[in-house]
């Protein structure tokens, strides 16, 4: 079955049970970012496949919600699915609202409870209220069309090295005084970042993020870890159990949840409706996790090993870009090479275990696409003049790294050039900011798009979001978008997050450059200011001199002096020489 007729069948569904309209999220019972293929249930019926959406299904009509990063995929990929797209800009346009918009007084509204975060049904049984709307949640429909729906993944897990993390034991020690302050006796956690973190384990059930399939839940005096056994090799099996882990069967968790009695403390955000449903008889405290917060604060332990990890990014970028200098010269490259390359120039580190997310190499027009991937059917060759956009990122065991450069391919053009300009003036200027702690990361915002804004020129999506250690590469409770503005995401020592600014000019090219920067105290403990972690040098052929002042060629020159310090003695001949070339004064 194509989009189009997976949408009619569940339209089928939907007149038979007498249901107005079905929401698909894009979300598992773990409400992942990145998600199994089993729970790929809207790109599944919409053929979107775009990290983030909502598709509502009608009886008649269906709609697909998504924001600025994928306007032009999703009307690329819903060509003959009959979907209509509706834009997302700046959260006026949201679903929740078009649907009180849109359906009728005493209609009926379904979704599967299995993946609905516990804070957006009570956002939408709040809005229906008002219209008398209906909304149910025990109704998983898709499992009823989905043919050859691929099974739940059974990795096998792996401990993180103990050399490059602190223990379990210290952890819950944290979690559990925080637990005590809320005179919670339980703490379910489902996130499945915080659980790995939290456990010292790392798995492959989720592409590019070490994650595994399972529920944590804690007590003052027990920890029990839901997991499916298959997943667990003897001696890491023998290793929980010699930390008293008492290790239960993944499904077993409703089970369980059904017969607790207690104070549970759990992340409404975090935590799907369905699991919510089987607490009865507990009184539920809703608050974050308190390991959110804590892993998004590095140790001076966890910040050692993230520069050392840095270095091994930026030693296989190096390597990278001097090879495709060169062998641009020689033979046919493609956007699906520059992926291969990346990978191989990255994986000669020992400590390398996969990217950290899909690599965006888009050459010209395709770099006009935030989170374009290149696939056989559809990649360009590099061959002719224009702007070639590459955002990438490793997963090692002593860190995560993200990084974005765009590189001139042959001649390129004065406003290519500007616009390069511009975009560095962006990074640069938030990159230097001193700010006060506490302060909403949020509202910084502002700081990096001022120099765009001043042009008349924006980008249609955040400036930064938190990374996790050698976890997700998106990773909160911090973010830099005043798309979301997050009261939970104060500024605080140790954070590490991306600075990204970009132009996109549709069908002509795109412009984006990034490094992951570490909060740290200014001159004193009341302010915080970034410092760059992320170590490759810009451009300088594609930087407009005049267009920065004194200040930003200060900034400029010092980085790249810290980029050849840190870089330089670890390179090859030929990397070396296309390092040096870039870390010029200018």
């Amino acid at each position: 079955m194509n989009p189009k007729q997976r949408i009619q069948k569940l339209q089928s569904l939907l007149k038979q049970t007498n249901i107005d309209a079905y929401l698909v999220l894009t979300s598992d019972p773990h409400l992942s970012e990145y998600i199994p293929q089993h729970w790929q249930e809207r790109e599944y019926l919409s053929g979107f496949s775009g990290s983030a959406g909502v598709l509502i299904v009608m009886q008649e009509n269906a709609f697909l919600f998504t924001d600025g990063r994928y306007f032009l995929q999703a009307e690329n990929e819903l060509q003959g699915s009959d979907i209509k797209l509706q834009k997302i800009i700046n959260n006026k346009d949201s679903y929740l609202n078009w649907i009180l918009e849109n359906l009728k007084p005493d209609s009926i509204i379904a979704t599967n409870g299995e993946v609905l975060p516990s804070s957006l049904e009570s956002a939408l049984r709040l809005k229906l209220l008002t219209k008398n709307i209906t909304l149910k949640t025990d109704m998983n429909l898709i499992s009823k069309i989905w043919e050859n729906r691929p099974p739940l993944p059974q990795n096998i897990i792996y401990e993180h090295n103990s050399k490059y993390c602190y223990k379990t034991s210290k952890k819950l020690t944290l979690i559990r005084k925080e637990m005590q302050k809320l005179n919670a006796t339980h703490h379910l956690i489902s996130s499945l970042d915080d659980i790995a973190w939290i456990m010292n384990l790392r798995g492959s059930d989720i592409s590019y993020n070490p994650l595994f399939l399972s529920y944590l839940l804690l007590s003052q005096t027990e920890i029990t870890l839901f997991i499916n056994n298959e997943k667990l090799m003897p001696k890491i099996k023998s290793k929980l159990e010699k930390d008293n882990v008492k290790i239960k069967p993944y499904d077993e968790i409703f089970y369980t949840l059904d017969n607790l009695n207690g104070n549970m403390l759990l992340d409404p955000s975090k935590t799907t409706s369905k699991t919510i449903n089987h607490l009865t008889k507990c009184k539920i405290i809703e608050s974050k996790n308190p390991s959110s917060l804590l892993k998004a604060r590095k140790t001076k332990l966890e910040i050692k090993h993230i520069k050392d990890a840095m270095i091994s990014d930026g030693i296989a970028l190096c390597e990278f870009f001097a090879w495709l200098i060169t062998s641009l010269k020689k033979e046919k490259i493609t956007e699906l090479t520059i992926d291969e390359k990346l990978q191989y120039f990255r994986s000669q580190n020992e400590l390398y275990i996969t990217d950290s997310f899909s690599t965006i190499a888009g050459f010209n027009e395709n770099g006009a696409l935030p989170h374009y991937k290149a696939t056989k059917q559809h990649n360009s060759t590099i061959s002719r003049n224009g702007l070639l956009l590459i955002d990438s990122g490793g997963q090692y065991q002593n860190g995560t790294t993200d990084i974005t450069r765009v590189i001139p391919i042959g001649k390129i053009t004065k406003k290519q050039k500007i616009d390069y300009t511009l975009v560095l003036k962006a990074n640069i200027a938030l990159s230097m900011a001193v700010f006060p702690k506490d302060i909403s990361l949020s509202m910084l915002d502002s700081i990096a798009r001022m120099p765009l804004w001043k042009e008349h020129l924006d980008y249609m999506h955040g400036t930064g979001h938190g990374v996790g250690y050698f976890l997700n590469v998106h990773e909160g409770p911090q973010s830099i978008s005043y798309y979301s503005y997050n009261q939970h995401a104060q500024a605080k020592e140790g954070m590490l997050t991306s600075i990204e600014p970009g132009i996109y000019k549709e069908g002509k090219y795109g412009i984006r450059l990034e490094n992951l920067v570490l909060n740290k105290y200014s001159k004193d403990k009341n302010f915080l200011c970034f410092e760059v972690l992320s170590l490759c040098p810009f451009e300088p052929s594609c930087i407009v001199k005049s267009m920065l002042s004194d200040e930003e060629k200060k900034w400029l020159n010092d980085y790249h002096k810290l980029v050849y310090k840190k870089l330089s003695k670890h390179l090859s001949k030929n990397a070396l020489k296309w390092l040096k070339t870039r870390c010029k004064a200018i």
